[in-house]
């Protein structure tokens, strides 16, 4: 019989959830404010996204592993407090450098408790259908924190500042601990302990940290620069290293290579990080183009958002279905199809540009794709995994996304201020011309990614198994996928496995895994 703290249990889990998720999204809305009272360099504004995201990727393995080694009520609270530090620490910034840091901070502080929270529900309720609802309430929140983002974040920035966009992270995390420490067991893996890959984390994180830095110098001093090739090969060789400790070095590795063995991992994880690289910079230059371009307020960007995330999150709803029709291939390869057309569409954007034309048409068409992109993608990138692995290859679809949302943002950042530098300085185009010309060449870029991602499906994916459904369909948008090997078979082999079925999908509002979205 379920036990009276169950609820309690659940209600603070999912609330940590809701929290990751929506502090991917909600700080895109917040952006141009961010930018006026901080003095944010165009080209640097992209950190405010791209270090909670990258440090969040980085260590959320490691933080699933953490749960098993030193116990999952433990990491859930030192997850909580890191998380609501960072936050007070951004909410109270007085520079470009002191809110990045806050920001990677709070993806540290993420990719610990996240992982936390889904060992402990997994761990908790009964295999079979009671763990399968509260991991489906769990997953829901993924939806609900990215599409709760964009509108919370436009009313709170206009009427109480930026600022509270992270400081009311504070009350909620402080709250959560509490209940956590009466409500949450303690629990250790049960067995050998799994060890713990610290140098693996550090330089997946150190190499994407230092080709995003080189990916953005690139834009002002050249692609051929010092400065922009020595950070991109520094990079190049800490993932190198990675890979090398990955295969050679690490007794209990993070990410066993073994698992790329199989064709369908390797092209389902390469689609994902393709279309990711697409999907995370879209909602990114789609706030700064309406508030910078056609002038909205933060309150009504977040309401001009909220259509793309009501309709992700439906058609998510359905995509389960569709891919135990038609099999993961031809559903991703459809939903991307959908989101190219979509972004080439919105390469179309004018200084003039009207909502319903310009926005509202195309990102309808983005959104339809990123539902029935996510699922089948996390399906694919898990079905034909061998049972054992079923997690691990949850988590690397997670990462990937996380991973190819970082170097997508990076690149089209960089590519989009030097387009505009070019147009403003060659061309003698108007400021605000130059500006909209840059984010056109942004989202182009984006469709011939979501494009190849689509190349990709069709010819790689096509013959993806096809699951049987096991779990609700509103559990699709995150963890529908993982969750259906969550049963008896999955999450009791402990809480790494289960664990390492999360993270942040795409959020319905501009960074998984993660969400990652």
């Amino acid at each position: 019989m379920q036990r009276p703290r169950h609820p309690l249990l659940l209600a603070v889990c999912c609330t940590a959830q809701f929290m990751v998720i929506l502090d991917v999204a909600i700080v895109n809305v917040a952006l141009p404010s961010i930018r006026t009272s901080l003095g944010f360099a165009a080209i640097d504004l992209q950190w405010i996204v791209n270090a909670y995201t990258i440090a969040f990727a980085g260590v959320l393995m490691l933080g699933g592993r953490a749960a098993d080694l030193f116990g999952q009520r433990r990491m859930f609270i030192a997850g909580l407090l890191m998380f609501a530090i960072a936050s007070l620490l951004g909410g109270t910034a007085v520079s470009p450098a002191m809110l990045v840091a806050a920001r990677a901070a709070q993806g540290l502080g993420g990719a610990v408790m996240a992982p936390a929270s889904l060992a402990i529900i997994t761990s908790t309720f009964a295999a079979g259908p009671e763990r399968m609802r509260a991991i489906g309430l769990w997953g829901a929140m993924n939806g609900a924190g990215g599409a709760t983002g964009t509108l919370l974040g436009g009313v709170i920035t206009q009427e109480l500042g930026w600022r509270w966009i992270l400081l009311i992270n504070l009350p909620i995390a402080l709250a959560a601990t509490l209940v956590a420490r009466v409500a949450v067991a303690e629990r250790r893996r049960a067995g050998p302990r799994a060890g713990f890959d610290l140098a693996g984390a550090v330089t997946v994180t150190g190499g994407l940290l230092a080709a995003v830095w080189g990916i953005l110098a690139a834009s002002v001093h050249g692609w051929g620069s010092l400065q922009a090739l020595g950070p991109i090969a520094l990079g190049v060789a800490l993932l190198a290293a990675f890979a090398l400790i990955e295969d050679r070095f690490a007794a209990d590795p993070l990410v066993p290579l073994r698992i790329f063995a199989n064709r369908l991992v390797r092209a389902a994880n390469l689609a994902v990080l393709v279309f990711s690289a697409a999907l995370f910079p879209m909602w990114y230059f789609l706030s700064l183009y309406l508030q910078e371009v056609l002038r909205f307020q933060p309150i009504g960007a977040g309401l001009a958002f909220l259509p793309m995330a009501l309709t992700i999150m439906a058609c998510a709803t359905h995509a389960g279905r569709l891919v135990g029709r038609f099999g993961a291939g031809p559903v991703l390869g459809a939903g991307l199809s959908c989101m190219a057309l979509g972004m080439a569409l919105f390469g179309r954007i004018a200084v003039d540009g009207g909502y319903l034309s310009d926005v509202l048409a195309p990102g309808l068409l983005v959104a339809c794709g990123i539902g029935f992109s996510v699922v089948p993608s996390t399906i694919a990138a898990t079905a034909a995994a061998a049972h054992e692995e079923a997690g691990l290859a949850s988590g690397l679809v997670n990462t990937s996304r996380q991973i190819g949302g970082a170097l997508g943002l990076a690149l089209l950042t960089s590519l989009a201020a030097a387009y505009t530098s070019h147009l403003a300085n060659a061309d003698l185009r108007a400021p605000i011309v130059a500006l909209t010309g840059g984010f056109r060449l942004a989202f182009l870029i984006g469709a011939a990614f979501a494009a190849l991602g689509a190349l990709i499906a069709f010819r790689f994916i096509a013959q993806a198994p096809r699951p049987v459904p096991a779990a609700p369909a509103h559990t699709a948008a995150a963890v529908a996928p993982a969750g259906a090997d969550a049963g008896p078979s999955g999450a009791d082999r402990g809480p790494v496995s289960a664990a390492m079925q999360l993270g942040p999908a795409e959020p319905p509002s501009p960074p998984r895994q993660g969400s990652g979205g």
